[in-house]
């Protein structure tokens, strides 16, 4: 009886943890309207901010109020990955960030994208996110607004903008890390196996 308890809630779609995730979907074309018309660095990053922090927030509400969801473990990944790609393309194509970095990025994400669909396609089953991906995601979610404020020249502060490519550095370096390790303990030993 517990079980199947458990199951519903996890099979629940409506949830404050989801809500929380949807609206920071809705918010990303905010902040890329803001920086392709109006080029207010300041708002962008605030946003932006608010976004990283609501990442956080939802997975917080998640297991404090018991609102655990499978849904939820799909698309708070998700939303992060899609922040991350629509930030660093926007920021690759405006030329904030170098070409090889913006590269980096996109590339790895791609490479996660297409492990996750190929084991739940043909596997069955879900790629979860590793600690070495969850801290590798946070230093991208913190950087990538700094690298936006470094770009803000009213007031000026270009001298955010070198810190903010190092700590990308540091954080796309922690996220190849983990997709060595997510195809090490996926992929490998279902191999070893067959």
């Amino acid at each position: 009886m517990r079980r199947r308890e458990e199951r519903s809630r996890e099979d629940r779609v409506v949830t404050v943890p989801n809500a929380i995730t949807v609206a920071r979907l809705l918010l990303l074309p905010v902040v890329v309207f803001i920086l392709l018309n109006t080029q207010d660095f300041i708002l962008a990053t605030a946003i932006l901010m608010f976004i990283g922090a609501t990442d956080f927030l939802d997975g917080y509400v998640a297991r404090r109020f018991n609102q655990v969801s499978e849904l939820g473990r799909i698309i708070d990944p998700s939303a992060d990955r899609i922040v991350i790609v629509v930030i660093s393309a926007l920021c690759l194509y405006m030329g904030w960030i170098p070409l090889d970095l913006g590269a980096l990025i996109l590339i790895r994400e791609s490479i996660v994208t297409a492990i996750s669909i190929y084991l739940f396609k043909v596997r069955g089953v879900r790629l979860d996110v590793i600690w070495l991906g969850k801290f590798g995601t946070l230093l991208l979610l913190v950087s990538l607004p700094i690298i936006l404020l470094g770009e803000s020249r009213s007031p000026n502060f270009s001298v955010l903008h070198t810190g903010g490519l190092l700590v990308a550095l540091v954080g796309i370096f922690i996220l190849y890390g983990a997709v060595v390790q997510y195809l090490r303990f996926t992929l490998l030993p279902r191999r070893q196996k067959s």
